[in-house]
């Protein structure tokens, strides 16, 4: 992650504009009384928007492919700048329906166990009556059917379903989707949190849990299999720059190379604090509740479908003239992946931006009310957000923006070099390289390596070996650490 370069000292506002009256005049109202980034607002709004549409519909693209809506989401923000109250009030409606699941499980349970405890009863009845006919000799086939009928009745535990997961790991999220048509959502205003999961060292299952394949298995070695059919997941990650940094270090070329963040919408916007005013009257709310209605009647609609076990999620298209857009933006964005052209150094996701432009597009669509199919307005609406997203993909990921690992370690120890050993122009300045590991501004082997390894590429030291002591030492250029 760019983490050297300044951000534009006038960063382009983030299209609140864009989305759909319910969602627009929601985000507004957030902005004037939140007062949050307006990126920050409209991150969060899609992503309860996709959370609650993921879960009954899916998109069908111009080119006929069936994808979900569902959409991962990466945020950049420091402390301050309200994170925990935008996502506290956005959120609101998956918190109270996870609170009534939790806490109507316990009733469940309850009943479950007086269930299951009659059952286990009139089970060992059965053996017992069977047991004892057999030693009499008696005929036992009714009893044996009675039982074998008995055992199809056995009460099932009650299953817990709720959408907000935070710390959670790699099987326990297989658990959560076990069954058909499950959904729920990886969302933490404490990225720290999430990247210290075991989920984040599963990206592989992360990666195919955005493309939502028909079949998801998880062998247990010894246990039952799970599966996973038709999952849906959303990922939201809100976190301050330090903690993406410190994953991104231990995991960012992984994270990269299996085109993990190329299934993100990112963002980090410009900072408003020393910006806001305080409203010396109370705060009113028009149009949040507006909004969470909206949540509420789609999470209602999401469990009838889902108790009921019959899981038909309706497949949203793209109106005429919104096909013929999406193709002419498909073809300009592969030209514009050509060597040199503005999507050439981020690939990776624009080789996904129209499918995420299309999940986005079905979503507001859904969300808002529209009948019928995708509107060119509401593709296009689509679009103008997505664009915004793609200028903060090249400018956290694009490598034109990254100064390299070892770029920076040279750096780092070009200068521990010239304040702690080298003796000034005429000298000949030699550090023992075992000394610069230990002491020096960079203390991994491999990483020490590449460093020096530059730097002997720019002429700034010679690495070799003592005849006398056998020992590695570093030697300083003149010219190299007279010029810094």
């Amino acid at each position: 992650m760019n983490g050297l370069f300044p951000k534009p000292l006038a960063p382009t506002p983030y299209p609140l504009d864009a989305f759909l009256v319910i969602v627009r005049e929601t985000g507004y109202e957030l902005s004037r009384n939140v007062q949050a980034p307006d990126a920050m607002v409209g991150m969060v709004l899609i992503n309860a928007i996709s959370m609650a549409c993921q879960g009954l519909i899916d998109v069908k693209l111009p080119t006929g492919q069936v994808r979900p809506v569902s959409q991962n989401l990466l945020l950049v923000a420091e402390s301050g700048e309200r994170k925990s109250t935008l996502a506290s009030l956005l959120l609101a409606p998956f918190h109270d329906a996870d609170l009534r699941a939790i806490t109507s499980q316990h009733l469940r349970m309850a009943q479950y166990q007086a269930e299951l405890d009659a059952w286990q009863a009139k089970n060992k009845g059965l053996r017992r009556a069977i047991s004892k006919a057999s030693s009499q000799g008696k005929d036992t086939r009714e009893l044996d059917a009675e039982l074998v009928e008995h055992g199809t009745r056995k009460p099932c535990v009650p299953r817990l379903r709720y959408f907000l997961r935070q710390d959670i790991s790699a099987k326990a999220i297989m658990e959560a989707l076990q069954g058909d048509g499950e959904s729920i959502a990886l969302t933490t205003d404490e990225g720290q949190m999430l990247f210290q999961s075991s989920a984040m060292s599963h990206l592989g299952l992360l990666n195919r849990l955005w493309d939502s394949p028909e079949v998801l298995p998880l062998d247990r070695a010894g246990k039952e299999h799970i599966l996973a059919m038709n999952p849906r997941v959303s990922v939201s990650i809100m976190t301050q720059k330090a903690p993406l940094q410190a994953y991104l270090e231990k995991r960012g070329s992984v994270a990269k190379g299996s085109g993990h963040w190329a299934r993100y919408l990112v963002g980090w916007p410009a900072s408003t604090q020393g910006y806001r005013w305080v409203n010396p009257q109370e705060q009113t709310w028009e149009h949040l509740p507006v909004f969470h209605a909206r949540i509420k009647e789609l999470l209602a609609a999401y469990k009838s479908m889902i108790e009921s076990g019959q899981i038909e999620r309706e497949q949203i298209e793209f109106s005429d003239d919104a096909k013929a857009r999406w193709f002419g933006l498909a073809a300009e964005t592969e030209r514009m992946l050509r060597e040199g052209e503005y999507l050439s150094d981020i690939n990776d996701f624009a080789s996904k931006v129209m499918e995420i432009l299309a999940r986005l597009a079905a979503a507001m669509h859904y969300f808002g009310g529209e009948g019928g199919k995708i509107t060119l307005d509401t593709l296009e609406r689509a679009f103008k957000i997505i664009r915004w997203h793609v200028e903060e993909y090249k400018y956290l990921f694009s490598p034109q923006f990254v100064v390299p690992q070892d770029q920076v370690d040279a750096q780092a120890i070009a200068n521990h070099l010239r304040s702690r050993y080298w003796g000034g122009p005429l000298s000949d300045s030699y550090a023992p390289k075992n000394r610069v590991l230990r002491v020096g501004p960079v203390r991994d082997k491999a990483r020490l390596n590449d460093a020096l390894e530059l730097l002997a590429a720019q002429g700034a030291v010679e690495v070799g070996v003592a005849p006398k002591d056998k020992k590695t030492y570093i030697r300083l250029m003149n010219h190299f650490f007279g010029s810094m």
